[in-house]
């Protein structure tokens, strides 16, 4: 019996510590909340070109504590610590040449992993939220386009929407129920904070009605006044859905 006891307990301890594998050719780093149940909202980080998952892992800490959070490292490498969602040429003027075939397949990489780390979590699929910065928020676009119902939310930081995304044939009336925090610096020098308005244009002129553009004084960053913006929009984001859900 006493046998028995401590296996029981050695396997609680094991679940405890190590946590659920994914199954995904992505590495990533996932923080969970305190109390976790099938209906903790996902907040899904990815980072820049050039960067990997530790860069706006080190923000997790300051977000809602009712998110379980993950982030992801890009497939192609650039650089000994450096990773993009796809590889770029810089031309100049703010101007890059790319490859799309490259974007579309990291984007069935991360909509694989949305769809199997809810699974292996136990967590709630329709509360799925994409924080991307400059190349990451490019994907996230792109994701929100793609796979409009998996997407409750989209902060995109620094960046822009590119041409082919606006061909992917889209669910506009899905599209419309998702919340969208576009945010540039006035001072952006790699990515003009036109393209960040171009793409509120864009969506207002589809008719997509919950926006929020803010602009900060500051270059290619992120500073403390847009992340506590942030945080603020991310826990009005969760606790609207449960209002709204607790009411019907």
């Amino acid at each position: 019996m006493k046998n028995i006891i401590l296996f029981i307990f050695f396997g609680f301890f094991c679940a405890k510590v190590y946590p659920q594998k994914i199954n995904t050719s992505l590495t990533y780093l996932v923080k969970t909340p305190a109390k976790k149940t099938n209906k903790t909202p996902v907040l899904i980080l990815l980072h820049g070109y050039g960067s990997n998952e530790a860069d706006l892992f080190d923000l997790s800490p300051g977000f809602d504590n009712r998110f379980i959070v993950f982030s992801l490292r890009a497939p192609n490498v650039v650089s000994s610590e450096g990773c993009a969602w796809y590889k770029m040429e810089f031309l100049g003027d703010q101007k890059f040449k790319y490859n799309y075939k490259d974007a579309r397949e990291s984007r069935l990489k991360i909509l694989s992993f949305i769809s199997n780390a809810c699974r292996a979590y136990d967590v709630d699929s329709t509360q799925v939220y994409l924080l991307g910065f400059s190349q990451g928020a490019i994907m996230s676009y792109d994701l929100a386009f793609a796979a409009p119902e998996k997407i409750s939310g989209v902060l995109a930081l620094s960046g822009r929407m590119l041409e082919e995304t606006k061909t992917i044939k889209t669910d506009w009336k899905k599209i419309s129920r998702i919340k969208f925090f576009i945010a540039h610096g006035n001072l952006d020098n790699v990515i003009k904070i036109a393209d960040s308005e171009k793409v509120y244009r864009y969506l207002d002129s589809k008719k997509v009605t919950n926006i929020a553009f803010n602009k900060y004084v500051m270059a290619h960053a992120i500073n403390g006044s847009e992340l506590d913006d942030i945080k603020r929009w991310l826990s009005n984001a969760i606790t609207s859905k449960n209002e709204t859900g607790a009411g019907k």
